[in-house]
Parts: structure tokens; C-alpha cells; sequence
């Protein structure tokens, strides 16, 4: 087994907080799989529900081995560690941590097991809880180790999502005035969605005592939650500045998952609309909402999304 430091010389240690890091979500997780199973069984979804969870576990434990296994193994990063090389190609030109990225994926997938709705929280919460060890330890330790260097790497590869091009910039030349015209009927949109979701699961209109159009309205969530990652994105963007200069991975997780989350919402919401006037449900406000909305969001964010070009790469 290698050592954490194996070299006179070297900076950094190989393993750094992952193996406590690992085991203290691993052991979360656990507790959260035993609760799920009785003081929150109230969570479980069986059906056809039960076996999107079950599928979408095995696809993220999946991914995540894949991610893990090319970091880990198929990567020379032990040699970079012990040359004091900062790693910034092949996945690492794709996320800063594909190790601990790797084993979020892998550890979200298993709780999907259990095909239990409280367990979703568990999601952003190990995001969370790694986000904010990693910004206090290790990238702490490679701006100490790489400074400027590695300032560069971390504006422009994300920290835990893998997004190819990471490392590829995107300028757009849309006028302040364009700007605007595209921008505020896009936000129009995704708050119309957002506020018709929100609704529905508030108010309980009449439709969706239906079996069929309750499970359209539950994926219609699936929309809204990459809605949110573009928002939340683009809110992170106007902080830094960055706005008119952005990598790919930037790009695709702001206007990109607005575009792509007002298309597929839109879609949803078309499918609910035709299925509800099949069934003869007759009030269906709510998804006529959505529709619009989702129709504003893709057309407004995706012509911010395609006014970028890439002009350069960083390295």
C-alpha cells in the first residue's frame, strides 16, 4: 500500500482527508439507509417508482466505479503527487476530484436502493459536507503548493461534477440590450414552472388523483431541479464576474441546464397536457403553466446558451 508521503521532497500527501472524508458520508449514509427503513419508511415509493430508484442507483454506482476507477487507477496522479505536479488532464480536465467524486456517485446510488423519497436529501447534504472539507483542506493545500496555477484550474473545472471541456473557454459578444431581451422572459419562464410545480403539490388539484398524471407531475421535478443547478450556476457566476467569459463547464451547467431543463419540462408538461385530455380531466391551469414556462426557458436560455463561442483553451 502506498504511503502518504513515499518521497523526499514531496509536498502534498497521496491519500490527503479522503479515506476519513469517505468513510464519515459512507457511515451517514448507513444511518440515513436505517432510518429510511423505519422511523422514515413513510418515504418508501414502490411500483414503477420503486424501480426508476433501483435503475438510477445501479446507473450512478456505475458511473461512479467508472470515475473512481479512472482517477484513481488510470490516471498517474500518485506520480504527479510525488513530482509536486499540479494534474490537469485527462478526467482531471474534467473534475478537480474524480476520486471523491467517483465515491459520491457510488454511495448516492446505493441509498437509491432503498427506493426512499427522504433519502434524496442525503444528496445535497454529502455535497455539502465534501465541498466544504475539501475547500478547508486540500484545495487549501494546492494554493499553498501551485498558487496561481491552481487558482486558474479551480475557476474553470468544476470540483465534483464530471463536464468534459472544463478547460475550454466560451466568450459571447450579445449586446447589454440582447442581453436583457433574452433574459428576462427566460427568467419569466423558470419561475412560471417552478411556481406551477409548487402549486401542484400544495393545492392538489383534482388531476392529479390520477395515477398517471400524478407520476407526470412527479417527473416534472426532474426539469425543475436543473432548472435550479443552472440558476444557482448563473448566481455564482454574476458573483465571480464571469458572465461574458466562461469555461464549458460553466457554460453547460448554467444556460446549458436552463436550456435543456426548459426543453424537457416542456415536453413533460405537453405529455401531461395530451394525457389529461385523454383521461377527459378538464382542469389542467397548472400544466398549461408549466408548458409556457418550460417553452420560455428553452428558447430565452438557449439563446444566451448559443451566443457563446469558444475562443481560446486555457492550457
Amino acid at each position: 500500500m502506498s504511503m502518504n508521503y513515499k518521497k523526499e521532497g514531496q509536498k502534498l500527501p497521496i491519500f490527503g482527508v479522503g479515506p476519513y472524508l469517505i468513510w464519515g458520508i459512507g457511515v451517514f449514509i448507513f444511518v440515513g439507509i436505517i432510518l429510511s427503513q423505519n422511523v422514515l419508511s413513510n418515504g418508501i415509493v414502490i411500483g414503477i417508482f420503486e424501480w426508476i430508484f433501483r435503475i438510477v442507483g445501479v446507473v450512478l454506482i456505475a458511473v461512479g466505479a467508472v470515475v473512481w476507477y479512472i482517477g484513481a487507477l488510470k490516471s498517474d496522479m500518485d506520480e504527479c503527487i510525488t513530482e509536486n505536479k499540479l494534474k490537469t488532464d485527462g478526467i482531471y480536465s474534467w473534475v478537480r476530484n474524480p476520486m471523491y467524486s467517483g465515491w459520491w456517485f457510488l454511495l448516492t446510488g446505493i441509498s437509491f436502493q432503498w427506493h426512499n423519497l427522504w433519502l434524496l436529501l442525503l444528496i445535497p447534504i454529502n455535497w455539502l459536507i465534501m465541498t466544504i472539507v475539501l475547500m478547508n483542506t486540500e484545495e487549501k493545500w494546492l494554493l499553498d503548493v501551485y498558487g496561481e496555477s491552481y487558482v486558474q484550474y479551480k475557476k474553470h473545472v468544476n470540483r465534483l461534477i464530471p463536464l468534459k471541456g472544463g478547460l475550454q473557454i466560451y466568450e459571447t459578444k450579445i449586446s447589454d440590450a440582447r442581453w436583457m431581451a433574452y433574459d428576462v422572459p427566460g427568467n419569466i419562464g423558470w419561475i412560471a414552472y417552478f411556481v406551477s410545480i409548487i402549486l401542484i403539490f400544495l393545492k392538489k388539484p383534482d388531476f392529479i388523483s390520477h395515477s398517471g398524471l400524478l407520476a407526470i407531475c412527479l417527473f416534472a421535478v426532474l426539469p425543475a431541479i436543473m432548472m435550479l443547478i443552472g440558476i444557482v450556476e448563473l448566481i455564482r457566476e454574476r458573483i465571480r464576474k464571469l458572465d461574458r467569459l466562461l469555461s464549458q463547464g460553466e457554460l453547460y451547467r448554467g444556460f446549458g441546464m436552463l436550456f435543456y431543463g426548459g426543453v424537457f419540462g416542456a415536453l413533460i408538461a405537453a405529455a401531461g397536457i395530451i394525457y389529461g385530455i385523454v383521461v377527459t380531466e378538464s382542469s389542467l391551469t397548472y400544466l398549461w403553466i408549466m408548458l409556457c414556462g418550460g417553452i420560455l426557458c428553452a428558447i430565452f436560455g438557449g439563446l444566451l446558451f448559443k451566443g457563446y463561442k469558444k475562443r481560446s483553451l486555457f492550457v
